[in-house]
């Protein structure tokens, strides 16, 4: 159990929303936040790849 930022009440770990108040829940286990990391991680592994490509093949 954490609490809730914004009514201080207890809410279960995995809840997506506050029962109390039906604010969104930042403490979340699994679910979006673990599909961010990895399409940040690939948006930026694609666009440093990017950056050396263009770095080698525009003229000097």
């Amino acid at each position: 159990m954490v609490k809730c930022l914004y009514c201080g009440k207890e809410v279960p770990d995995d809840s997506a929303h506050c029962p109390h108040c039906g604010a969104v829940s930042h403490f979340q286990r699994k679910g979006y936040r673990a599909g961010a990391r990895r399409r940040f991680l690939f948006w930026f592994i694609l666009l440093v790849l990017f950056s050396f490509f263009m770095a080698f093949w525009l003229p000097r």
